[in-house]
Formats: structure tokens, sequence, C-alpha cells
């Protein structure tokens, strides 16, 4: 009892010294951006939020991550002994909890949750701003398919409340917003357009799962079609004839995809794991639509029927889902860009893509 006491008394005591060099990392997080640094250095607003509602008590540390209505608490031991956490997706961990010159530092050891194969060891690094309103994680990675050099940080800032978190979050989402596609130096667009186009991408994160979607539009229009100036206005032909508008429905194809290792790399659970891409969730095969034209003038289609179809895929047990829309686009011009609003069974928009071909 005596000892336990001393023990308390170290970590609560404010005058000890032993005390002051463990920091409370207490509080509302929410992540704000996240710098990649090696070869060169990337910094990405965090379109993704994560919150992170840290509690601390004599013990343990208790971290409750939460992100687009999905949340997962793993609890840590402060006194050095290692504890076991179990994530949403089935991975384990044995987690370890060190302190060093002010800095958190948890040491994780993975188990791969299908076949209970040890998985890679991870380390995070935790380190609040001198004013305590700043606090960065960066994850070193043992052993895994990333350069040596790599670097990511994820900076997150002190929340008043819970309820501030959220509204920032939701403000913040990629979910609320409409992509557009962001070609990379020297792209050049396709000339011959007769198999159709990629629309664009979107995605949004769920702790240890990226949930995306790919939209691409076909139809007998395009065949035949190509482009002949790879310039922004560029222009089209089709049987030898210049083509300014469409002629008649084209084909929109939504193919959604999950995939269980998340590119932020701030969640070690999962980061260069890659344990396979789980079965699609039964919420994604009952997706909603609305979409619209815009450009010369706005063409609000509403919510439009969709069919769901499978790819034909060698493998049976990978197979991919796609559905199927068929978009009234007589006479619109071929400038204008296509929205398309994906929703969830609810009616939750979970993303939006906009492009043109």
């Amino acid at each position: 009892m005596r000892t336990r006491a001393f023990i308390l008394t170290l970590l609560l005591g404010s005058g000890s010294a032993f005390a002051q060099g463990i920091p409370d990392f207490s509080g509302v997080f929410l992540r704000e951006r996240i710098e990649d640094h090696g070869v060169a250095t990337v910094i990405r607003e965090a379109n993704n939020p994560l919150i992170m509602d840290i509690k601390r008590d004599a013990d343990t540390l208790r971290v409750t991550e939460m992100q687009n209505g999905v949340q997962q608490t793993d609890t840590y031991d402060l006194s050095g002994r290692p504890t076991i956490n179990v994530r949403l997706d089935g991975t384990r961990s044995k987690d370890l909890v060190e302190f060093l010159h002010g800095r958190l530092v948890l040491k994780s050891k993975w188990t791969d949750p299908n076949t209970a194969r040890p998985g890679p060891v991870t380390e995070q690094t935790w380190e609040l701003s001198p004013d305590r309103q700043t606090l960065t994680i960066q994850p070193k990675i043992s052993r895994g398919r990333l350069p040596s050099d790599f670097r990511r940080i994820a900076v997150f800032s002190r929340q008043a409340s819970l309820r501030v978190a959220f509204e920032k979050a939701r403000a913040a989402s990629a979910m609320n917003t409409c992509k557009v596609a962001n070609h990379p130096p020297g792209w050049a667009p396709r000339v011959d357009l007769s198999r159709g186009v990629t629309l664009g991408y979107t995605s949004f994160e769920e702790l240890v799962w990226e949930i995306g979607f790919e939209a691409h539009l076909k139809g007998d229009f395009f065949s035949g079609l190509t482009r002949t100036d790879a310039a922004a206005e560029a222009g089209f032909r089709k049987n030898g004839q210049a083509v300014q508008t469409y002629d008649g429905s084209l084909s929109l194809e939504i193919i959604p995809y999950v995939v269980s290792h998340p590119p932020y790399l701030f969640s070690t659970t999962v980061v260069v794991m890659g344990w396979g891409p789980p079965r699609l969730p039964e919420w994604l095969m009952n997706l909603r639509f609305r979409i619209k034209w815009v450009g010369s003038e706005s063409r609000d289609l509403g919510e439009v029927p969709s069919e769901l179809g499978q790819i034909p895929w060698p493998d049976e047990t990978n197979t991919r889902k796609f559905y199927r829309i068929k978009v009234p686009a007589q006479g619109v011009p071929l400038a204008d860009s296509l929205e398309v609003h994906i929703l969830s069974p609810a009616g939750t928009q979970l993303g939006c893509i906009s492009g043109h071909i």
C-alpha cells in the first residue's frame, strides 16, 4: 500500500520532479494538418478531420479517436506495464508507453487479425508545444514499405470542448465539398475518348478504413470521339466533324471501394500492413445519388435512380461492385461539369465529385 501511495504521489504531486517529467496530454484535440517530410516537404490540410479526446488518471491514459461518426477508445498504462487494445477491424496491439524528455513514446506490436501472425512494430512520439495548445504526433515505422528518410507529422490543436471540435470537423470535412481532379505537372489528357472518361475520385476516412469512390462516364456518344487539343479549352471531333455538345444520354458508373490502410499514417494500426481490402459493408450496397450539370447553365437533375452491378473479376473473392446511372445530356456543352453527390441510404452526403471531359 505504501508503495502504491508513493507511486500515486509521484504521478500526481505537483512538486515531484518525476511528475513534472510526465506531461498531461488530457484534453480535446482536432487534427489541423499533416506534414510529410522526406524527398520533399508537403503540408496538407486535414480534410478528413480526426478528433482525439484524451483523459488521464493516476495510472492510465484513455484515448478516444472520433472520425466521421466512428469512434475507438484505447487505454494505456502509465506505470510501464503493456496493455492490449483491439481496433475496429480486429487488429490487436500490445502497447507500451514511455516518457522521454517531456515526450510520450507509444510503442506497439501489431497482430494480423486474420492469421494471428505478428505484424509490424510501430512507434509514435507525442509532444505538446510549450503553451500546451498544439499536439504533434510522429509515427516511426520500424519495418514496412516506406523510405527510411520519410517522416509524417500529424498536427493537432487543442479545442475548448467536444462540441466545438465537432463543429470545426464538420466544416472542414471533404464530405461536404465537391472534389475536382488535380492533375500532376506534365499530365496530358487522352486523345482517344472512345472508351469514355474518368470523371474523378473522392474518399473519406473512418479511423482504420478509407472509403472511396471512382466516377466514370461512358456510353455510345464516346464512340469515335477524339480530343483535338490538349490545352484547357480542348476541342472535340467525331466522325470528322467538330462536336460541342453531348447527344442523348450518358452512362455514369460509380465504383465504391474500401481499403484498410489510411494514407495519413497517423493511426499506425494499419500503416503499411496491407492485410487486404475488406468486403464492402452492406450499407455501401444501398447508396443514393444526386447529380447536376454546372457550367453554361445549371441543370439540377435531383436524385436519380441507379442499378447495382458487378465488375467481372477472375478471382470471385475480389469482385467489385459498381452503380450505373443514366444521365440525360442532350445539348449539354462538353465544357460543362457534372456534379455527382454521393449519399448514404439515410441521405447524408458522403462525398461529391465534379469533373468534365
